[in-house]
């Protein structure tokens, strides 16, 4: 079968993971090879529609978000805490995709899951649809190396995001970047999705979630 999505609306692909885990190369790699237009609409084409004060750690206001750092085995790990405008930009942005997907167009998406909210939004926006969710590991030496390399990033963001984004999601596939090439991940999404034409983990969740919640 082939990975194209079925002739009234698109496919959507979620690949979730923490900063500097190569999500974004990933998904480019997977547009150049795919064989037919899948469009890029992740988390940061929405993170970076809010005033550019309140981009910057040093001058947002808890409006947008707060970011505070926690203790786990030891280590501290950097958090974002969403206030009410991120909370609204991430929560409108499935339903500003879901109108690509009617229009028929495939779209792949690089995410960061700070909330569940955020997750469990996308759920009931994606319902309907053909939605995959993949997952982006990479082990902590790495990132961080890759952070630091990066140099646009706040040190210890890469390895808190990863430690809070997963927390909650299952997937239909795990990748581990931290040896894998974003061509490499690609492939195997295209061969995962050609081999799994029906995503079974926005089901499972959906139980989990919010079926389980509203049962008696």
């Amino acid at each position: 079968m082939s990975i194209g999505a079925s002739p009234k609306t698109g496919t959507v692909i979620i690949v979730n993971g923490g900063s500097s885990a190569g999500k974004t190369s990933l998904c480019h790699a997977f547009q150049d090879i795919v064989g037919e237009p899948y469009f890029l609409l992740g988390i940061d084409k929405y993170w970076f529609t809010m005033p550019p004060k309140e981009i910057d750690l040093e001058t947002r206001s808890d409006a947008y978000y707060r970011w505070i750092q926690e203790e786990a085995d030891g280590k501290k790990y950097f958090r974002i805490l969403p206030g009410h405008y991120l909370d609204q930009i991430m929560l409108a942005r499935y339903r500003s995709m879901a109108a690509y997907l009617d229009r028929g167009l495939n779209l792949i998406a690089d995410e960061v899951f700070w909330s569940r909210d955020w997750l469990e939004e996308s759920l009931r926006v994606f319902e309907s649809y053909r939605v995959y969710y993949i997952g982006a590991y990479c082990q902590e030496e790495e990132i961080c190396r890759r952070e630091i390399q990066r140099g646009d990033r706040y040190l210890g963001w890469a390895v808190g995001s990863q430690l809070y984004v997963h927390r909650d999601a299952i997937y239909d596939l795990e990748l581990d970047t931290t040896e894998m090439t974003p061509m490499q991940c690609a492939q195997s999404i295209i061969q995962f999705i050609n081999e799994n034409p029906e995503p079974l983990a926005g089901s499972k969740m959906r139980e989990k979630f919010l079926i389980s919640r509203s049962q008696p």
